[in-house]
């Protein structure tokens, strides 16, 4: 598992404009979801009863807040914002994930340059196409899922111990979604190689300790750091705790990519063995 993490890190390093790509691409989307959150909740919490509530303030505050909800045209508005910034997000998604594997594609050549923009445009179509259908399939099962959760959600305003009662679906949720992910990235690896993808597939459920190794070790280490950066950036406010803050976009994009040239290396050096 240390070659391929290694192997992994050196492409890192070869791409790291890469990593600056996708640190500002996120900056400008937290921006974004930042001060579309701040102009739709700070409103509502300048109403909140002051000084502190007794049971009558809060229960009228919920109750116009539901009057509000149904019958101001905002939540509309701000629904169709998001909305359309995720269809946004969802179109850049794939185009990314392109340029990376052609990057990665011509390494494996022998190649150095910067491919990323010539990956784009010769294969953005397939990469695309992968994306959607996996991403219909990660929230197929919210068609049986919701239905069973939502009650207790809803009673998780209330009572928050009510979300164990779900924590079993949604662990399992996040379980197939992470399978689901694993398996198209391998499959898109052979496909942008011009290989087969049922051979792709075979060397991810051959390996898929290997695999699984790799995402727990590198996700849960960029997880560690992360949490590490948001408790350092709620000790030093101003100025340094929102440089500390804006890091975490790098560290997140940096850690991202990591794991997947990681695993690149894991299907390079097994496709050649079959």
């Amino acid at each position: 598992m240390k070659s391929y993490a290694g192997k992994g890190w050196t492409s890192v390093k070869d791409q790291f404009y890469v990593i600056i790509l996708l640190f500002l691409y996120r900056l400008l989307w937290g921006y974004c979801l930042y001060r579309l959150v701040k102009s739709a909740v700070v409103p509502l919490l300048m109403r909140f009863p002051d000084p502190a509530p007794n049971e009558l303030s809060k229960l009228l505050y919920f109750y116009e807040g539901e009057m509000a909800l149904t019958q101001s045209n905002d939540v509309h508005t701000y629904a169709w914002i998001l909305i359309c910034m995720l269809i946004i997000r969802m179109l850049l998604t794939p185009l990314i994930h392109a340029g990376i594997f052609y990057n990665l594609h011509q390494e494996a050549k022998g190649e150095r340059g910067l491919f990323f923009f010539k990956g784009i445009r010769q294969l953005w179509k397939p990469v695309t196409l992968f994306y959607v259908v996996e991403t219909i399939l990660t929230f197929t099962p919210a068609y049986w899922l919701v239905p069973k959760m939502l009650p207790s959600l809803l009673a998780a305003i209330r009572d928050p111990s009510t979300l164990l009662k779900i924590a079993p679906y949604f662990v399992c949720w996040l379980l197939y979604a992470y399978l689901i992910h694993l398996f198209f990235l391998y499959m898109q690896f052979g496909k942008t190689a011009g290989m087969s993808m049922i051979s792709a597939l075979m060397v991810c459920l051959r390996h898929i300790g290997k695999a699984m190794l790799i995402s727990i070790t590198i996700g849960g280490t960029a997880i560690a750091l992360l949490l590490l950066l948001s408790g350092m950036s709620f000790l030093w406010s101003g100025l340094i705790g929102l440089i500390i803050q804006q890091t975490s976009y790098f560290v997140s994009s940096l850690f991202q990519l990591w794991s997947v040239t990681a695993q690149y290396h894991v299907w390079h050096t097994h496709s050649r063995q079959i």
